[in-house]
């Protein structure tokens, strides 16, 4: 790994743990930028409130049989960004992921602003995103910013095609951003319409979305969640879906299929500590989807 962009030894390792490199299948890193926020900053916080509270959740996953404590992880620290230039970051943050695939392992990026997403994708060649987001970010800009937090599905729909993008639990846009998601044929399902379903439909539909690809990123923006659940966020938005329907879906299509994912725009300066906890127990279940379906 190329050492010159990382602050190698976090205070803690996400969970608790410090597992090698070498024997890691999961390569944690945290991206501490904010630079394009909106509303609230403080996103840049997130990895570091992430890392406190992992340490003293409980580690079994009734979803999956999987202690946490067996699922081998890495803690590789947090990125060196470059604040106020969202370009130059991720350029870093798309040459660590490579890295981090080259070596046969997932990586796990947490944030920090969801712009970072689109330095992760770039890392991949023919894969999926699927974003959790209660926005669908597809402005084309923002503030007069193409690379703000409210564009990264636009510029990764750019990257990818339209077609590689599928947008889950959207409630917060506006007539613009949504005539352009009609016209361009994305796939997206609202948080009304998973609420209105159960888990299992709204699994049923994603499945199908995904039936034909090789391989599939998920991106979790934690506002997907109902401010109930999740106040800590920059840009919060009523009427969200809450964990458990999150990670039931998640359940039902996480497979060996998935090759990375990340958890953003935690800000934990905003409430007392229940947004990190309920993200950190997001990582610890996805990473024991991934390892379960690997057995």
């Amino acid at each position: 790994m190329k050492g010159a962009f990382y602050v190698d030894d976090p205070s803690r390792g996400f969970g608790g743990f410090k597992r090698d490199f070498s024997e890691a299948d999961f390569v944690l890193f945290g991206v501490p930028f904010d630079s394009t926020s909106s509303y609230r900053p403080g996103s840049r916080f997130g990895p570091t409130a992430l890392r406190e509270v992992s340490a003293n959740l409980e580690t079994w996953s009734w979803r999956t049989g999987v202690d946490f404590e067996e699922v081998k992880l890495h803690d590789m620290g947090d990125l060196a960004v470059v604040h106020g230039d969202s370009a130059e970051t991720i350029r870093r943050v798309a040459e660590t992921v490579e890295d981090i695939v080259s070596s046969r392992k997932v990586p796990v990026m947490v944030g920090g602003e969801h712009m970072m997403t689109l330095g992760a994708v770039k890392a991949f060649k023919d894969v999926t995103v699927v974003s959790f987001d209660a926005h669908f970010d597809m402005r084309d800009e923002y503030l007069s910013n193409r690379l703000s937090h409210a564009c990264v599905m636009r510029r990764i729909a750019e990257e990818l095609g339209a077609g590689k993008v599928v947008l889950m639990g959207a409630r917060g846009t506006y007539r613009e951003e949504m005539d352009f998601v009609k016209k361009s044929g994305i796939n997206y399902l609202s948080s009304f319409e998973i609420m209105r379903s159960v888990a299992k439909a709204a699994s049923s539909w994603l499945h199908e979305r995904l039936r034909d690809c090789k391989k599939v990123y998920i991106s979790i923006d934690i506002d997907v969640l109902d401010p109930a659940y999740a106040p800590g966020v920059g840009n919060s938005e009523p009427e969200g879906i809450s964990p458990t329907v999150l990670l039931d879906v998640l359940n039902e299509v996480v497979d060996d299929r998935v090759v990375g994912f990340d958890l953003m725009e935690v800000s934990p300066q905003y409430d007392n500590g229940s947004t990190a906890t309920v993200a950190s127990k997001i990582i610890f279940e996805i990473c024991s989807m991934i390892t379960a379906s690997r057995r």
